[in-house]
């Protein structure tokens, strides 16, 4: 077996056997790992602090056939403000959940990393979360491949005229309000929640958060990517149960 010390973000966390976790990493150079952390669910282990979700770590990993095992390990940041905040901690997940679907094991995606670094460290301070979640998703699609066409109708290549387009997961991206008819798949959305989606994508990434979203249009956003990211997937992810209540709860001011 091969040593390594990767940098590593801690996506999931699963118990395994009688005291181990199986630990979901997405190193920043070698990508996506799976690791055994011996022990690591007895209190006084040393492997116990590293061994939990949102972790930022360096880890002393040695590579087996099937799972790796985590030898030696160093918190860089337990992101203490996602610990203590219930709303900030779903987003998070959402996060985690969506980047463990999207890539492969051992593709080094070091984009990915420090996004989804920087985005923990925006919701950990209080960043208000809608922006930060929205912005993640736009940049984890493209970084992956996906980038949805936002600049022009993808299916005639016009502008994108009238207030009302359509964001179209089949066609790839926005349609003009000429060619609404082409594809009924989607959400039909305002030509500002378009702006806004561009400005998330390829706006200063440590101030996504200070872009303010009316309501209606925060909705629109929400809609629309959600289809995008369970066509790409092709099923929703769990999370999402889990971010709806506790939304909801914060809405009803429960």
């Amino acid at each position: 077996m091969s040593l390594y010390k990767p940098e590593a973000l801690v996506l999931r966390v699963r118990d395994f056997g009688e005291a181990d976790k199986i630990l979901t990493l997405l190193c920043r150079d070698e990508g996506k790992v799976q690791a055994v952390a011996k022990g690591a669910r007895r209190p006084r282990n040393r492997l116990a602090g590293v061994s939990q979700p949102f972790i930022h770590c360096r880890l002393l990993l040695f590579r087996g056939r099937s799972l790796d095992t985590v030898s030696q390990a160093e918190l860089i940041d337990a992101f203490g403000g996602l610990q203590r905040d219930l709303a900030s901690m779903a987003y998070a997940t959402y996060m985690a959940e969506l980047t463990d679907e999207l890539i492969r094991d051992n593709e080094p995606h070091p984009g990915v990393f420090l996004l989804l670094l920087a985005s923990q460290h925006l919701l950990a301070a209080g960043a208000p979360p809608e922006p930060v979640m929205h912005s993640f998703e736009l940049r984890l699609l493209d970084e992956m491949g996906y980038r949805p066409g936002l600049e022009a109708c993808v299916h005639c290549g016009g502008p994108l005229s009238g207030s009302r387009v359509r964001f179209s997961p089949n066609a790839g991206g926005v349609l003009c309000s000429n060619c609404l008819g082409e594809d009924e798949s989607g959400t039909v959305i305002s030509r500002g929640a378009v702006e806004a989606m561009r400005h998330l994508l390829t706006g200063d990434l440590t101030r996504v958060h200070l872009l303010q979203l009316e309501p209606g249009m925060a909705r629109e956003m929400t809609e629309a990517l959600r289809y995008y990211v369970a066509y790409r997937l092709d099923r929703r992810l769990k999370s999402l149960d889990f971010l709806d209540l506790v939304r909801d709860q914060s809405a009803s001011g429960a």
